[in-house]
């Protein structure tokens, strides 16, 4: 019997030993996505999600700092109807320019450095209508967020344009602040993509840029973020629209029935970053912790990560001491 003891902790040394490699290597070369390997596991593939200067946060609207910005000059093709690609890559819906020319849509102004060339527009949603957005207004997420990419061919750095989108179930009031020119783009927009249910199947659509992004463009916050999906690159330039969309309960439902139940990323620590916005009157939040312009708002930089030699080094430690 107590031969056999020796065994048995050998047997078990080597089981736990065993499983901490699969977890290891399981992680190793995967695809990212929103479950399994979601958010809080992107780090260990790309560091940067870890980084200083991510996207989204939590916009405290007390906290915030006034600034004057020159108006966004939007080129004259933003209001003219073109053909899109609607692909579903694996992580959301993304739309670009279905040309194998160079882009006519160009951003500048804005307090934007240079002029940027449009890349695709991509949304992001949740879980029910309460949730959604991946930047979140003082304790408020929406049912979902809009973003059109941008970037600068000279310096190749990145700007986003983020617009909230509400679902129609929860404000009657915003109904009123959006043109139904957009809720019917949208409209023609979300009936199209929910039958794009497979990866990587695409179809074509024609678009108005300036429809779907609404007429209420006129206050925002703007700061230095990162992309929220891997590989989280950072010096994002970000504008986030003060005024959301309304689109219907029904079309985004559609999209986490059929497509995925939800792709968006929870706020990061803000550190010391400031965020600006545009116009005047910012109210205080209902929150009265939000008040305090410390950041308390994500327990995401307290996270401990191995890193791949210290799980290494674990392993070698319980091979001896377990």
């Amino acid at each position: 019997m107590t031969a056999s003891i020796p065994m048995y902790c050998g047997l078990k040394k080597l089981l736990v030993i065993s499983l901490l490699f699969i977890n290891i290597y399981s992680t190793d070369g995967q695809e990212w996505n929103y479950n399994d390997f979601g958010p809080d596991m992107w780090s260990e593939t790309y560091p940067a999600c870890a980084g200083k200067s991510q996207s989204p946060i939590i916009i405290k609207t007390a906290c915030t700092t006034y600034r004057t910005f020159v108006p966004f000059r939007f080129s004259s093709d933003y209001n003219l109807t073109y053909n899109f690609t609607l692909l579903n890559n694996g992580h959301t819906m993304v739309s670009t320019y279905n040309s194998n020319g160079s882009t006519p849509f160009t951003l500048s102004g804005g307090g934007l450095n240079g002029t940027f060339q449009f890349l695709n527009f991509h949304v992001h949603w949740g879980e029910n209508s309460k949730s959604g957005s991946e930047h979140q207004v003082n304790d408020v997420k929406y049912t979902g967020e809009i973003h059109l990419v941008h970037q600068n061919s000279e310096t190749g750095q990145i700007a986003v344009l983020g617009i909230f989108m509400n679902s129609s179930q929860n404000s009657s009031d915003e109904i009123g602040n959006t043109a139904n020119a957009t809720i019917k783009e949208w409209v023609k927009f979300f009936t199209t993509a929910v039958k794009l249910g497979k990866v990587n199947e695409s179809t074509k659509l024609r678009l108005n840029l300036a429809t779907l992004m609404g007429n209420n463009l006129n206050n925002f916050w703007r700061y230095r973020g990162s992309l929220t999906t891997p590989p989280c690159t950072e010096d994002v330039v970000w504008t986030v629209f003060k005024v959301p969309i309304v689109v219907g309960e029904d079309e985004i439902d559609s999209f986490r029935k059929d497509i995925f139940s939800k792709n968006d990323r929870s706020p990061q620590p803000l550190y010391n970053r400031i965020v600006y916005r545009n116009f005047l009157n910012e109210t205080l939040s209902p929150i009265p912790d939000y008040n305090c312009c410390s950041d308390t708002s994500s327990n995401a930089g307290n996270k401990i990560i191995l890193s791949k030699p210290n799980k290494y080094l674990l392993c070698f430690l319980l091979l001896f001491f377990f």
